[in-house]
């Protein structure tokens, strides 16, 4: 049987992937969610309509560093195998301005540097085949474009940063690009991939000012919209089936289809320098991946 773990699992797209993968009797599902209580829902509605009974709920806030670090412990402990991860949660440029209790932006923090973490320590676990996906988005590359300010500028913005989402997303990719390199040059069997869902108003994530959003959304930039339930089919299929993920380094754009991404997003200086400063926030040594 092989483990996934699902970050951000207890709505939205995490939750029905949770779901579609559940439904091979052959994975065992653990939902990684900030709220325990809806977790618990989630476990129980998963394990309802799927019948598999190999379904857990587990704590982890990606924004705490001592979340994710408490979470890998009890995930190697259990599980002593991860086959499948996927860096799901996230939190849009909506949410409050402040600093976590590591210090770090709150938006940065979630959407990057917990899952950074979260990866590098789950690593040692994982066996020739597995499979790393972070769930990014076309807002990688925002309508108007994007500058990479620096990391620093980043994880302590001086000011308020209204891309401070569309960098987080550019960090996923950066992310993915640069764990590729690194884990074939361990000679690691373990592909990395990126995957954008799309914007979908229907989810827990993008209520709120997404819901505003959304009529300008589909009239002026309409091939940036994405559906739940299609994406979500995609995303279950990359996790399941060893036909569709067995290439490295792409991003798959809300189905098993590869493409191409921004010009920016491929600048491997700007990719060292996250993966590096990642490093130092995070407090790993090098090597990371042996």
């Amino acid at each position: 049987m092989k483990t996934v773990v699902i970050t951000g699992a207890n709505s939205g797209l995490g939750f029905e992937t949770a779901k579609k993968t559940a439904k091979n009797r052959d994975f065992r599902v653990i939902l990684a969610c900030r709220n325990m209580e809806k977790g618990k829902k989630a476990k129980e509605e998963i394990i309802r309509e799927t019948g598999n009974e190999n379904v857990a709920a587990m704590q982890l806030d990606t924004s705490s560093l001592k979340s994710v670090r408490a979470f890998a412990e009890k995930v190697i402990a259990q599980e002593r195998k991860v086959n499948v991860l996927v860096n799901n949660a996230g939190i849009g440029g909506s949410a409050p301005s402040g600093l976590t209790e590591d210090g770090f932006d709150i938006v940065f923090a979630t959407n990057h540097l917990g899952h950074f973490l979260l990866t590098l320590l789950l690593i040692p676990v994982m066996p020739d085949g597995a499979k790393i996906f972070s769930v990014s988005s076309d807002m990688h590359n925002p309508p108007g474009g994007i500058e990479w300010k620096g990391v620093e500028a980043l994880a302590h913005p001086a000011e308020e940063d209204r891309n401070r989402y569309a960098a987080s997303k550019l960090c996923n990719v950066y992310f993915i690009h640069e764990l590729h390199r690194r884990l074939a040059a361990a000679g690691k069997k373990i592909t990395a991939n990126a995957f954008n869902p799309g914007f979908m108003a229907d989810t827990n994530f993008s209520r709120g000012r997404g819901k505003e959003m959304e009529p300008r959304i589909r009239t002026q930039w309409p091939e940036r919209i994405g559906d739940l339930a299609e994406s979500s089919d995609a995303l279950a299929k990359l996790v399941t089936e060893d036909t569709l993920a067995y290439i490295s380094n792409a991003f798959f754009d809300r189905s098993t289809r590869a493409i191409f991404t921004s010009a920016l997003s491929y600048n491997e200086e700007n990719e060292k320098e996250l993966w590096e400063a990642s490093m130092r926030y995070t407090g790993l040594e090098e090597p990371a991946i042996k």
